[in-house]
């Protein structure tokens, strides 16, 4: 089976839906090996015949090179390590509720993407965008309190009147005790709303003083949920940085000269390198050296915010 669900019944009653693709598995296999391979071939070229060609790369070039080659490895382990390919969706009617897991190539480094209540189930439905293809169909749970949830897996399609599509739907419609959808419904997705949870009543007499303050001077918006980041994913986003960084630096160092001595030299993939002079083609010299500009800020801020991610070990996550 290349592509497709395993279904598993556990001695408490609960269904595990094992979902399986075996094409993006090899993909993932094939980009982290390349991602070891190629820094370690460049590394024996130069150990073997590039050391003069290394001689005459200015010290800032050979940083980039130098970074480069370790960010490539180290983004090929976060794809076979971080990523999850295997994803499982647990159904327990003891418990009353669903959770969509994920695991990495290893069938490590479990992760609960998603949990979601089943006791109070009231249907299931197709939707897809208008115009969209037939694997674009996404599954919903709906709730009798309104809530929606998407149990369609990332990594197998959802392709209606396709014999796995059919079986997969008619052991969701059975467990949960729902009727079997035989319709796509055209249109967005249904709006996720998550219930309400009043708070509990403060005690202590600062945070009691905070919330009539608050009461007072409006609701303030409350704060953005951050996610911690791990030691692995700091790592990487120095690295990252740091190789932003030294490219915004070697911009820096060709645009600041080319200001005050009108001698401007552009380098390309296709074009190769091109020299610019203020005295013989302004315009061109201006357009480049405006868009040199505009590289470099978007690269700096890239950069500063790579950076700042890492020293602060944080970041916003979404809702």
């Amino acid at each position: 089976m290349l592509i497709g669900h395993r279904f598993e019944r556990t001695a408490q009653g609960d269904l595990h839906i094992h979902s399986r693709n075996a094409v993006q598995s090899l993909i993932v296999w094939v980009i982290g090996a390349l991602a070891f391979i190629l820094p370690m071939a460049f590394a024996v070229f130069v150990m073997v015949d590039g050391a003069s060609l290394m001689a005459e790369v200015d010290p800032l070039s050979a940083l980039l090179m130098v970074l480069l080659w370790l960010l490539i490895p180290a983004l090929g382990l976060l794809l076979v390590v971080y990523t999850g390919v295997h994803e499982t969706l647990v159904l327990s009617r003891v418990d009353g509720e669903g959770k969509r897991l994920t695991r990495n190539l290893f069938g490590r480094r479990e992760r609960v993407q998603s949990a979601f209540r089943i006791d109070a189930a009231k249907s299931l439905e197709l939707r897809r965008l208008p115009q969209a293809g037939r694997a674009r169909t996404q599954l919903w749970l709906i709730l009798r309190d309104g809530t929606a949830h998407r149990l369609t897996t990332d990594n197998v399609p959802v392709v209606p009147g396709s014999q796995r599509t059919d079986l997969w739907l008619r052991e969701l419609a059975d467990y949960l005790g729902v009727t079997l959808p035989t319709e796509v419904v055209e249109g967005a997705p249904p709006v996720v709303k998550v219930p309400y949870r009043p708070a509990p009543a403060p005690t202590s007499g600062k945070v009691v003083r905070a919330a009539r303050q608050r009461r007072e001077q409006g609701d303030a918006p409350a704060p953005e949920p951050t996610e911690k980041l791990g030691v692995p994913a700091r790592a990487l986003l120095t690295l990252l940085g740091a190789f932003f960084a030294v490219l915004e630096l070697t911009n820096v160092m060709s645009l600041v000269p080319a200001i005050f001595t009108g001698r401007l030299r552009v380098s390309g993939f296709r074009t190769g390198s091109t020299t610019f002079y203020w005295a013989e083609q302004p315009l061109s010299f201006s357009f480049n050296l405006l868009v040199g500009i505009a590289e470099g800020v978007i690269v700096g801020f890239i950069a500063w915010g790579c950076l700042r991610v890492a020293i602060q070990g944080r970041m916003n996550a979404k809702p």
